[in-house]
């Protein structure tokens, strides 16, 4: 395929933290509480930590080929045809994943905004907007992220300035009441969704990065900013909201924002976290379209993605509204099963990929030894 882009590592920073923070800032919260109470801060704590141990896997992956996206790894390493069912297995997970981000966008504004909207032309418009940015190229799309970055970053300093006032130290009390198992247990959970998609970023980086060892640092950066605005979200959800409210809210960062009131004067700024939510959803709803759309095409040896695009747009809006019949049906989803979804790509398959290198590597010089 013809798409010879380079990125910045400050751009590849830039991406990977708005793609951390999406969907994740808003949604993942409740979950967490649920299951650890008012220990949930310290399940994400925990899982950003071991999202740093990803990292570093990840970029141990990519330099195996650095100048291959992962899709052509896969194809180098298992051969052409298990490769290309790896592949095909790989689109599938990015492009139904990219339809449940599209749901959640669409799905949040017809619940908070405009509830007599039909959900598919919710759902329509954040997919024209990411079908439009996909065919443009990451390149553009990065850029682009640049001018939203600082904007996300101060709205982002307001909405936790304005909370704090509000915060109870005693909702947070008392540290692991309930023992360790619901933390860990939490902490899967954070890592399902915080740690384990990121290897979408094998698709660009290193091989699209044009300072390969700033890229690498960028890669920790982008993930540990983005985890720590995780942790401070969902300290004040429960700071401030306590963790059983926090539970019962589907989205309480939102909920949190109502309840700001500065003098009398600066009062419900919920649209700061709707605004920083939909940027980072959608910054994470193109990274899993467009790796979709390339994945895709190179299955078939196409030359270029572009005009696929359309077609695979219109297909992801239709699968946006059936993926999930009920909001109750996708928080199961997210709790129960995509832990092994997302580990079959985020961690198996990058583990085999690293195993079978290395294993051929240390045949080929027991072979030179021999000769």
């Amino acid at each position: 395929m013809t798409d010879s882009f380079k990125i910045s590592s400050h751009q590849l920073m830039i991406l990977v933290l708005l793609y951390s923070v999406g969907t994740v800032i808003l949604h993942t919260p409740s979950p967490l509480a649920t299951i650890a109470k008012q220990d949930a801060w310290l399940a994400a704590f925990l899982g950003t930590g071991v999202a740093l141990v990803f990292v570093w896997f990840y970029i141990r992956v990519g330099n195996l080929y650095p100048d291959l996206a992962l899709d052509q790894i896969n194809e180098k390493v298992f051969g052409r045809s298990i490769g290309k069912l790896i592949n095909l297995l790989f689109f599938f997970w990015s492009f139904s994943t990219a339809a449940e981000t599209t749901y959640y966008v669409g799905n949040f504004i017809k619940i908070f905004w405009m509830p007599d909207t039909p959900l598919v032309a919710l759902n329509m418009l954040l997919a024209v907007v990411v079908v439009f940015t996909v065919r443009l190229g990451i390149e553009t799309f990065t850029r682009t992220l640049e001018i939203f970055f600082i904007p996300v970053l101060v709205l982002l300093t307001i909405f936790i300035v304005f909370s704090i006032p509000q915060a109870n130290i005693v909702n947070i009390q008392p540290v692991l009441e309930n023992g360790t198992k619901p933390v860990i247990r939490a902490t899967l959970f954070f890592i399902s969704v915080f740690t384990l998609s990121p290897v979408m970023f094998l698709m660009i980086s290193p091989s699209k990065v044009d300072k390969k060892k700033e890229g690498e640092k960028a890669f920790y950066t982008g993930t540990l900013i983005g985890g720590i605005i995780i942790i401070f979200i969902i300290m004040l959800d429960i700071l401030v909201l306590g963790p059983d409210s926090t539970a019962r809210n589907i989205t309480p960062s939102y909920t949190l924002a109502k309840k700001i009131n500065v003098g009398n004067f600066l009062v419900r700024i919920e649209a700061i976290i709707a605004t920083i939510w939909i940027i980072t959803t959608y910054t994470r709803t193109v990274m899993y379209f467009y790796v979709s759309v390339v994945v895709f095409t190179n299955i078939f040896n196409l030359k270029d993605y572009r005009p696929f695009t359309t077609a695979l747009g219109m297909i992801m809006i239709f699968l946006s509204i059936i993926i999930f019949p009920t909001v109750q049906v996708s928080g199961d989803f997210n709790k129960n099963i995509w832990l092994f979804y997302a580990s079959t790509f985020g961690l198996i398959m990058p583990l085999l990929l690293l195993i079978i290198v290395k294993l051929k590597n240390t045949m080929n010089k027991q072979r030179e030894e021999l000769k």
